[in-house]
């Protein structure tokens, strides 16, 4: 809901106070937070068997082992790695495209933003019904497709109705980005021993993390390059082709097992390769 409300008010009271007013507020309400998050009272419980702690070097090498030698995961983790370097080129050039090309005050913008935030929320409403029904796997990366292409519809628009054409586009790409985010992130779970979830889930947001900062300098340069429009289709392809990491990946692994064994589900004696680091030990 925040996402929804906060540029919906963020657009007027940059129109009525100003932007480094809107700033402000924007600080004093993240520092709010922060100091209502140091109210939480309670603890964690320590586990009864603390074993001996390892070096942090060792334990970095370990997650990356794990994800790197993991087909499934490996696939996500360089898809999110493309996704946000490509997503954050194009925001990089959004709100420049939104003012200077389809000349939207600050109001405008905030619509726009906010029509993002509803398709995040229908995504949130939607992914557990979607991944049922489509499957897990393989509604990974059909999110991105269905709805990333349709992010080209922007950099199209112009003051008039394709504009509204073009908000639609955004509002679908938050959409999917939400319903794969929920399928990725239970299957990464669903693939990973309780032991190295940790390592994992660090390794995995550290990889894809990596392109937010590389997107801002390549959006910046390319729009002092190719301009604001070129930008958006720049971004607009990259977050489409992002899709292929996890597409490839579903392609080679049907009728194995979900965790990612090398032998077929179902061939020999029907027991799992105790090679797999997520299956060796189990049942």
């Amino acid at each position: 809901m925040t996402s929804i409300g906060g540029p919906a008010v963020a657009g007027p009271l940059v129109g009525l106070a100003g932007a480094p007013a809107t700033l402000l507020a924007g600080s004093v309400g993240m520092t709010l937070s922060g100091l209502f998050a140091a109210t939480i009272r309670r603890r964690e419980e320590k586990p009864d068997h603390v074993p001996e702690r390892p070096r942090l070097r060792s334990e970095i090498a370990e997650g990356l082992r794990f994800v790197l030698h993991h087909p499934a995961l490996r696939a996500i983790m360089f898809s999110d790695a493309l996704f946000n370097l490509s997503l954050v080129m194009y925001q990089t050039m959004l709100l420049v495209f939104l003012e200077r090309t389809l000349g939207l005050g600050p109001f405008g913008i905030g619509l726009v933003l906010s029509g993002m935030g509803c398709g995040a929320l229908l995504g949130a409403l939607t992914a557990t019904t979607l991944a049922r029904r489509v499957g897990q796997r393989p509604v990974i990366w059909l999110a991105t497709l269905a709805t990333c292409p349709l992010t080209v519809l922007m950099p199209l628009a112009r003051p008039g109705w394709t504009l509204y054409a073009g908000a639609v586009g955004l509002a679908a790409l938050s959409l999917g980005g939400v319903v794969r985010m929920v399928a990725q992130s239970s299957l990464q779970q669903s693939l990973t021993p309780d032991r190295l979830l940790g390592r994992m889930a660090a390794t995995a947001r550290f990889v894809s993390s990596g392109g937010v900062p590389l997107g801002g300098l390549l959006g910046g340069a390319s729009g002092s390059a190719f301009g604001a429009t070129g930008t958006l289709w720049i971004g607009a392809s990259g977050m489409t082709l992002s899709a292929v990491p996890t597409l490839l990946w579903w392609r080679a692994a049907r009728g194995r097992p979900s965790c990612g064994c090398s032998r077929p589900s179902g061939s020999g004696d029907g027991t799992r390769s105790v090679s797999c680091p997520a299956c060796a030990g189990r049942p």
